[in-house]
């Protein structure tokens, strides 16, 4: 499973790396698989969970980015680059969630 596409009524298609998708689906306590549904009835606590992991990881991320610029101030300077994160990884499928939230409609997903 190399792209992932998410679709649903209330948004356009989604293309995600595999990689990306088995994290989500592993928030959202989904088995990780070929096809499957989101229904509606269920977009609420989906889009609670990923937005939970997200506020969990900017908080994290937060933390580190303090103590590498204690650190900074006290070793040779050199800038270490940033890893995109699951809140930009996730952004569109979180849009898409909202959307589906809105219109009442479920979300799919199928390689």
């Amino acid at each position: 499973m190399a792209l992932v596409v998410f679709r649903s009524k209330a948004a356009g298609e989604i293309f995600m790396f595999a990689e990306t998708a088995r994290r989500i689906f592993e928030i959202l306590g989904r088995p990780e698989s070929e096809r499957g549904v989101v229904t509606a009835e269920q977009v609420p606590d989906a889009l609670h969970r990923l937005e939970a992991a997200v506020e969990q990881e900017k908080a994290q991320l937060k933390a580190a980015a303090e103590q590498a610029e204690r650190a900074d101030k006290q070793g040779d300077g050199s800038v270490q680059p940033r890893a995109i994160s699951l809140g930009q990884r996730a952004f569109p499928l979180l849009e898409m969630l909202r959307a589906a939230e809105k219109k009442r409609v479920g979300v799919t997903w199928g390689i």
